[in-house]
């Protein structure tokens, strides 16, 4: 009598050890929507808040929650494509290797000419070999009669003295704001303006010197050189004449416009600090190890 109680005891632990593997089975992937929108200030904000949650979840090694916040991040602003390089290295630290395939896959999809592309593609390659690997190597399902209990050894305690991996990089903090450059413009403006104005004057005051040259008292004798020839040196003087005048007033415009250029760049006041107002995502290199892969990781930061 005592053999169907047995059998249904030893289905119910059988049943129970199988709950864990089950659990935590790997959910199905799914694309990331398109981004066809440009985030608002408001969205860049709540994103850069999402990314810092998710970066004290990683450095806690609590691969779960860094997601979560990490898929909300860039839910919020899909511009910050590093995020899923970022994604794929939690996902693949969780043991959810098709997940960080397809956050892979969708990094190169959206970042076609990335420096780490080579890279990223080989990493892909070994992590699908690894679940090819893995799936070959599955269990074949649980067998339904009743087998007797094998005497099994404790596990291994896991080593204390692996380093935690390490955290993403974030970029540093921005400099200063920078002077206006419209008075740099008005100055080179005015720089123009002289140089070329002292050109036309000199010239001007060579021709007006031949003039006077044959002209004395810039007034041409008829007798002396003719009537038309008297007249054209009169005309091409006076020309010079006006041509001097017109330049040096031109000059002393662009001398005031440089001079006012200079002043006005040196009292304006630096624009606010471009750390003052939200940031978008920027991208970092960092070290990466993982099972059957090693090298440099691409990671973002806002």
């Amino acid at each position: 009598m005592r053999s169907p109680a047995r059998f249904s005891s030893l289905a119910i632990v059988a049943g129970l050890c199988l709950c864990p593997a089950l659990a935590r089975a790997e959910d199905a992937t799914r694309p990331y929507p398109a981004c066809d929108r440009t985030p608002t200030p408001g969205d860049v904000a709540a994103a850069k808040g999402a990314f810092e949650a998710g970066n004290g979840s990683f450095n806690e090694a609590d691969y779960d929650r860094a997601i979560m916040y990490w898929e909300d991040a860039y839910r919020r602003d899909c511009t910050a494509h590093p995020l899923l390089l970022n994604l794929a290295r939690a996902y693949e630290l969780d043991g959810q290797k098709q997940h960080a395939v397809n956050a892979l896959e969708a990094f190169l999809a959206r970042v076609p000419n990335s420096s780490e592309e080579s890279q990223i593609k080989r990493r892909i390659e070994k992590l699908q070999e690894q679940i090819q690997s893995e799936a070959q190597a599955a269990p074949p399902p649980a067998q339904t009669a009743p087998s007797p209990p094998a005497q099994t050894t404790p596990p291994p305690a896991p080593p204390t003295n692996v380093p935690p991996p390490p955290p993403p990089e974030t970029a540093p903090p921005s400099s200063g704001g920078h002077r206006p450059i419209t008075p740099l413009i008005v100055g080179g403006a005015g720089l123009v303006l002289t140089v070329v104005s002292g050109i036309i004057w000199f010239g001007a005051n060579s021709d007006i010197s031949n003039f006077e040259k044959q002209c004395p008292g810039r007034v041409c004798n008829a007798d002396d050189l003719g009537a038309q020839k008297s007249a054209q040196i009169q005309s091409d003087g006076n020309s010079a004449i006006t041509r001097r005048n017109i330049s040096g007033a031109l000059a002393l415009v662009g001398i005031g416009a440089m001079l006012g250029g200079g002043v006005w760049y040196a009292v304006s006041k630096p624009s606010e600090s471009a750390s003052a107002a939200p940031r978008g995502f920027t991208a970092a290199v960092s070290p990466a190890f993982a099972p059957g892969y090693g090298g440099m990781a691409l990671q973002g930061a806002f």
